[in-house]
């Protein structure tokens, strides 16, 4: 069943069916909570992701000299500036999401990059306290933190299976599962930031990295090719790649063609943005490094004016004037420095383009011991890019996708549809006192939640051994003794 089909179906069972979007949309929000419900309530097997993370190693003086002519490549650091420019642009300075807020090692004293204003220059979150040089060739960046898939809930398996092939040693890759180790023994046995190895052998789970949310917004028209009709836009901060909170929606009517702009604002009023960059700066300011993305909703009557049902917000993306180009479902960004931003064609609010995830700017990172700098394959395209490759396999427990379309079906075995009505049932009866009929569906309810457990209930099969997931709690064990690169 769908979301029509389950909606109709608690209509018929409480015989009220009012054609109203009010009395939908508080349906459909009962349905995706007893659906939520059904989903966190044990380890199902359809509730698990696999998904392939890949490593970043240093991007060091001779790593990156596809700009330099194979040169070394210096950087130049004045003291007291947090500015540092490099000798030759870094291609993989290309992947902002990647490297900012990654540290950099500028003559063995380490620092963090607040943000990558081009492929040959950097900013640091505080100033350079060292001598100043315009030849350093000491200098190291490090991808120490990975974070986790935004439908991430719960990390289950992550380890080095036994390929690609390795084209730099001319072997399979090393492989094997990593160890889980709790914050507290990493501490406790006090494993260095900067071991390195070709593979990890283990990966702590790190704090949860939050982002702000985003607040209000002020819509203007402006010159473009957006059609007409009624639209429903929000934003949110990103950043080093991860997405915050959505801001207050907002409507705007575009009665000619024409562009939208969107203005970052706060709740006083004023414009969020950060201060251009000066070399006297001693610290980053505050809204250094926060970028904005804009969203859509995609469930909204552009003629009408009005919601179709529970908002399904998409990002909007640079779009242009054909497909078939790398950029085209890229989301739209507005810099860091930027008080606005421009949406200026129809194409921009494309189907294609992801949904936003409810995950309230709370984003899960783990650290791998050690720090992987091996790699299975380079490829390098002179002028452009050098990219190495190394991967590792996650399996995890992943949030569900929230029915917010009537076309969108919940992601159980479609047998067990019914579930869903009989929690939301249940919950509606309670709601208005009715304690009989509430008791009715509850057994109803765990009547075939018995059924759903002796299939679909993820169990072990195997013998638990060197650091498997214990069968409660998701926690594990840890016997430093296994680890061979402990140092």
């Amino acid at each position: 069943m769908n979301l029509t089909a389950l909606r109709q179906k608690v209509k018929n069972i409480t015989d009220y069916s009012p054609e109203l979007q009010q009395f939908n949309d508080q349906i459909d929000e009962l349905l995706n909570d007893a659906f939520n419900s059904i989903w966190v309530m044990r380890n199902w097997n359809f509730a698990t992701k696999t998904s392939i993370i890949d490593f970043h190693i240093d991007i060091t003086k001779s790593t990156d000299t596809e700009f330099s002519s194979g040169a070394d490549v210096t950087v130049a650091v004045v003291q007291g500036d947090r500015r540092i420019t490099f000798s030759a642009d870094i291609g993989r300075f290309n992947d902002t999401d990647v490297w900012e807020g990654s540290p950099i090692s500028l003559n063995g004293n380490e620092y963090t990059i607040s943000k990558i204003i081009a492929l040959n220059q950097i900013l640091l979150t505080e100033a350079f306290y060292g001598d100043s040089n315009a030849g350093l060739t000491n200098w190291t960046i490090k991808k120490r933190y990975y974070t986790l898939p935004e439908d991430c809930a719960e990390l289950l398996y992550f380890g080095h299976r036994d390929y690609p092939y390795n084209t730099v040693t001319g072997a399979t890759s090393p492989y094997g599962k990593a160890t889980a180790i709790l914050p507290r023994r990493d501490e406790v046995f006090g494993l260095r930031a900067d071991w390195t190895a070709n593979f990890a052998e283990a990966y702590i789970p790190s704090p949860t990295i939050p982002i702000k949310a985003a607040e209000t917004m002020l819509l203007t028209s402006g010159d473009g090719a957006v059609n007409v009709g009624t639209y429903e836009l929000c934003w949110a901060f990103v950043k080093d790649g991860k997405t915050g909170s959505l801001s207050e929606p907002k409507t705007i009517t575009v009665t000619s063609t024409s562009s939208i702009n969107v203005f970052f604002k706060g709740w006083d009023g004023q414009s969020l943005y950060a201060d251009t960059y000066q070399s006297n700066d001693q610290v980053a300011t505050q809204w250094e490094g926060w970028r904005k993305v804009v969203f859509w909703n995609k469930n909204f009557d552009r003629t009408l004016g009005e919601r179709l049902g529970l908002p399904c917000w998409l990002a909007v993306t640079k779009g242009g004037s054909t497909r078939n180009v790398s950029t085209y479902l890229e989301p739209l960004l507005g810099e860091d420095t930027s008080l606005s931003v421009a949406i200026t064609s129809y194409t921009q609010f494309d189907n294609g383009s992801k949904r936003y995830i409810e995950i309230d700017g709370q984003h899960q990172r783990i650290r791998p011991y050690p720090r992987v700098i091996g790699y299975d394959e380079k490829v390098v395209k002179t002028g452009e890019f050098t990219r190495y490759t190394k991967q590792a396999v996650l399996r995890y427990k992943r949030k569900p996708t929230s029915m917010l379309l009537v076309t969108d079906s919940p992601e159980l075995p479609a047998q067990f549809h019914q579930l869903i009505v009989y929690k939301a049932l249940e919950d509606i009866y309670l709601k208005f006192g009715n304690q009989g009929m509430a008791a009715t569906y509850e057994r109803k309810y765990s009547k075939e939640v018995k059924r759903l457990e002796k299939t679909k209930v993820d169990g072990i099969d195997y013998l638990p051994q060197r650091s498997q997931f214990q069968l409660g709690g998701g926690r594990s064990n840890f016997d430093a003794s296994q680890l061979s690169w402990l140092g």
